[in-house]
């Protein structure tokens, strides 16, 4: 066991055959691609593309009509109140904390449940506002809603922001 005998490395002829065979290997390669790219594109022999059945062109996707975005507008989730007193009664539970209210004084408001278009009639302070929905009801309302009087950026690049 004493006696291993030592390994001899590999001679020049060897390491010679090595690279040759992988050159010739990519050569091949580089070639098989080569022909391979050469018949998709339609160089192959007898252009058989011609013969095959061309698919349909693709019409492209059908695009979503343009909805021009509603302004002035109350958005999902704002609260709406019937009249002033009843936005009044409502911010005045809301300071004092109370949640309860008393009989006959339960203030007559909502949220609303979608994107809602409007038309501001008036203004008591910054933090109510007497609104007119343009839907088909046209109903007149009070908000406690910031309602800025430019519309948001997205809008006055718009079509119409120069009108």
């Amino acid at each position: 066991m004493d006696h291993v005998k030592p390994r001899r490395p590999p001679s020049n002829a060897a390491r010679a055959r090595l690279p040759r065979r992988g050159l010739a290997v990519a050569v091949l390669l580089l070639l098989g691609a080569t022909a391979s790219a050469h018949a998709q594109i339609g160089g192959g022999h007898g252009r058989r593309q011609n013969d095959q059945q061309q698919s349909p062109q693709r019409s492209p996707a059908p695009t979503t009509p343009f909805l021009p975005e509603i302004w002035p507008r109350l958005e999902e989730g704002a609260l709406i109140c019937k009249s002033r007193d009843d936005l009044v009664r409502y911010q005045t539970q809301i300071a004092n904390g109370s949640s309860a209210t008393t009989p006959g004084q339960a203030p007559d408001c909502r949220t609303i449940r979608k994107q809602t278009g409007i038309q501001i009639l008036a203004h008591d302070g910054p933090s109510r506002t007497q609104i007119v929905t343009t839907g088909e009801s046209k109903e007149t309302w009070w908000t406690n809603s910031y309602l800025p009087s430019t519309p948001p950026p997205s809008l006055a690049k718009g079509p119409s922001a120069g009108k």
